[in-house]
């Protein structure tokens, strides 16, 4: 199952290489903005001190048909995650 996953994640012939120093940013807002030919999501922090403010850090153009891809791809992966967590869920209450 994890290699159909990866399959319909990854373009044929494409392969990834992620660096282990890559970094990971916890971001909690997000814009998005659709254009004709591209779409640009915004991702940002809420200021904690100021709630009501917010700071854009990272900024991120595709083409609508890789941000339809991504849309999709999130979907499917959203789903597989629920479908595990409510399996381990009902193994938990039936223990």
């Amino acid at each position: 199952m994890e290699k159909d996953k990866k399959e319909n994640i990854q373009q044929p012939g494409i392969q990834f290489h992620v660096p282990p120093e890559l970094e990971y940013a916890y971001r909690d807002i997000f814009n998005v903005y659709a254009g004709v030919g591209d779409v640009t999501i915004e991702f940002g922090n809420h200021h904690k001190a100021m709630p009501e403010h917010a700071s854009i850090l990272n900024r991120i153009v595709m083409t609508t048909g890789n941000a339809y891809l991504l849309v999709q791809t999130l979907q499917q992966a959203l789903q597989e995650a629920q479908a595990v967590l409510q399996h381990n869920l009902s193994k938990q209450k039936g223990e």
